[in-house]
């Protein structure tokens, strides 16, 4: 069963990020994967996370990752993914999935430029923003609380959230670009 679970922080997580990091970059070099982004809950200290690392890698196309990145990770034990849920899609990657062995890393593969980029903006903004980042903290227990077995259901309760302040951290930072 792959329930939600919510830890307190761990400062490992950073290591698992760099470690992963190195992984990917030694198997497919600097060229192939331009940028290597360390996202998601557990990139930001002092958050309660589920304890997956979120990554976000660029790529050069989907078509290349395609032909260069899938067959090399899937060969390694990661399970592929096409996410056109949330348009426009990205490849994704799952290390580990239940109910064999934990998860513990998912891999978001897009072009610089590409809407999931704007992943950083929040990240950054909860960064900066312990206030925010203490009311996202407890919509997630909560959540993880009402939803223990239900990943998809405790995604979506978190997404006007998420949206909302992406959408404030994005309009912030343009700003502060002009």
């Amino acid at each position: 069963m792959d329930r939600v679970v919510i830890v307190e922080y761990a400062p490992r997580w950073s290591e698992l990020f760099a470690q992963e990091a190195k992984n990917l970059r030694d198997l497919f070099g600097s060229k192939l994967l331009s940028r290597i982004e360390h996202i998601g809950s557990t990139s930001i200290v002092g958050m309660p996370a589920k304890p997956i690392i979120d990554m976000l890698i660029a790529i050069l196309s989907f078509d290349r990752a395609k032909q260069e990145i899938v067959p090399k990770l899937v060969d390694k034990g990661y399970v592929y993914l096409w996410r056109s849920d949330r348009p426009p899609g990205h490849m994704m990657f799952i290390k580990g999935l239940p109910p064999q062995y934990p998860r513990t890393h998912h891999l978001h593969f897009a072009p610089q430029g590409h809407k999931l980029w704007e992943r950083l903006y929040f990240r950054d903004y909860l960064r900066n923003h312990p206030d925010e980042a203490n009311k996202y903290a407890q919509l997630k227990r909560e959540l993880a609380a009402k939803f223990f077995t239900d990943r998809e259901a405790y995604t979506n309760g978190k997404s006007d959230y998420v949206s909302k302040i992406k959408a404030l951290a994005v309009s912030q930072a343009k700003t502060q670009e002009n």
